[in-house]
C-alpha cells in the first residue's frame, strides 16, 4: 500500500510541476479564451482520504480510504464560483472517539457546499460547510481545499485537488485528481 501511495504522490507532483511549467506556453491560448466562460460544470473526483485516528487491531494510525466524488460547479464569473461537492469513501474502518471508544465508519458519504475563489486561472481555493452521512453516526464538517488546474479546449479541465474535512470525530485530509467538463456553450 505504501508503494502505491508513493507512486500516486509522485505522479501528482509531476502533474503539478508540468502544469506550472506549461503556463508560459499556454498564455496565448488562455488569453484568447479567457473572455468565454462555462457557467455550469460537472466534475469527477478520484483520490484517497487519509483517516486520522484510525484504529486497527487496537493501535492508532492513519487509514487510507479510496474516495470517488461527483461535483457540480456554478461560476458567477472568472474569479468566483459555488460548488456542491459529494464524495464517498469506499471503505469500512473504525476511528477513536470520546474516551478511547471506537466508532465504526462504513462507506461514509460527504456533501459540502463550498465557495470557490480563483485568484489566477490555474489555481483556486475553496471553503464551506458540509455534512458526513453514515449509518452509525453523522457529523457536521467544514471543508477547506485547493486545486491546481490545467484547462483544455471545449470546457475540459484537470486538477490536482487537496481537501481537509474538519469534523468532531476526526480530521480527514484527501488528495486526488478532478476532471471537469463545462456544460453548454461558453458565454
Amino acid at each position: 500500500m505504501k508503494n502505491t501511495l508513493s507512486y500516486l504522490l509522485s505522479f501528482l507532483l509531476f502533474l503539478l510541476i508540468n502544469t506550472l511549467n506549461a503556463q508560459d506556453h499556454d498564455e496565448h491560448d488562455e488569453a484568447s479564451s479567457h473572455d468565454k466562460l462555462h457557467h455550469h460544470s460537472l466534475a469527477l473526483f478520484v483520490g484517497y482520504t487519509f483517516i486520522t485516528k484510525s484504529v486497527e487491531s487496537g493501535e492508532s494510525g492513519v487509514y487510507v480510504a479510496p474516495t470517488v466524488g461527483l461535483d457540480y460547479l456554478y461560476k458567477f464569473n472568472h474569479k468566483f464560483a459555488i460548488s456542491l461537492q459529494n464524495d464517498i469513501e469506499l471503505a469500512a474502518y473504525e476511528v477513536e472517539h470520546e474516551d478511547e471508544e471506537t466508532l465504526k465508519r462504513e462507506y461514509a458519504f460527504v456533501s459540502a457546499l463550498v465557495f470557490v475563489y480563483e485568484p489566477v486561472h490555474w489555481w483556486s481555493v475553496f471553503a464551506g460547510p458540509g455534512y458526513e452521512f453514515e449509518r452509525h453516526e453523522s457529523f457536521y464538517l467544514t471543508r477547506l481545499g485547493t486545486e491546481f488546474l490545467k484547462k483544455f479546449q471545449d470546457g475540459w479541465s484537470l486538477a490536482l485537488t487537496m481537501t481537509v474535512d474538519i469534523k468532531e470525530v476526526n480530521t480527514a485530509p484527501a488528495i486526488g485528481i478532478t476532471i471537469f467538463k463545462g456544460l453548454g456553450t461558453p458565454k
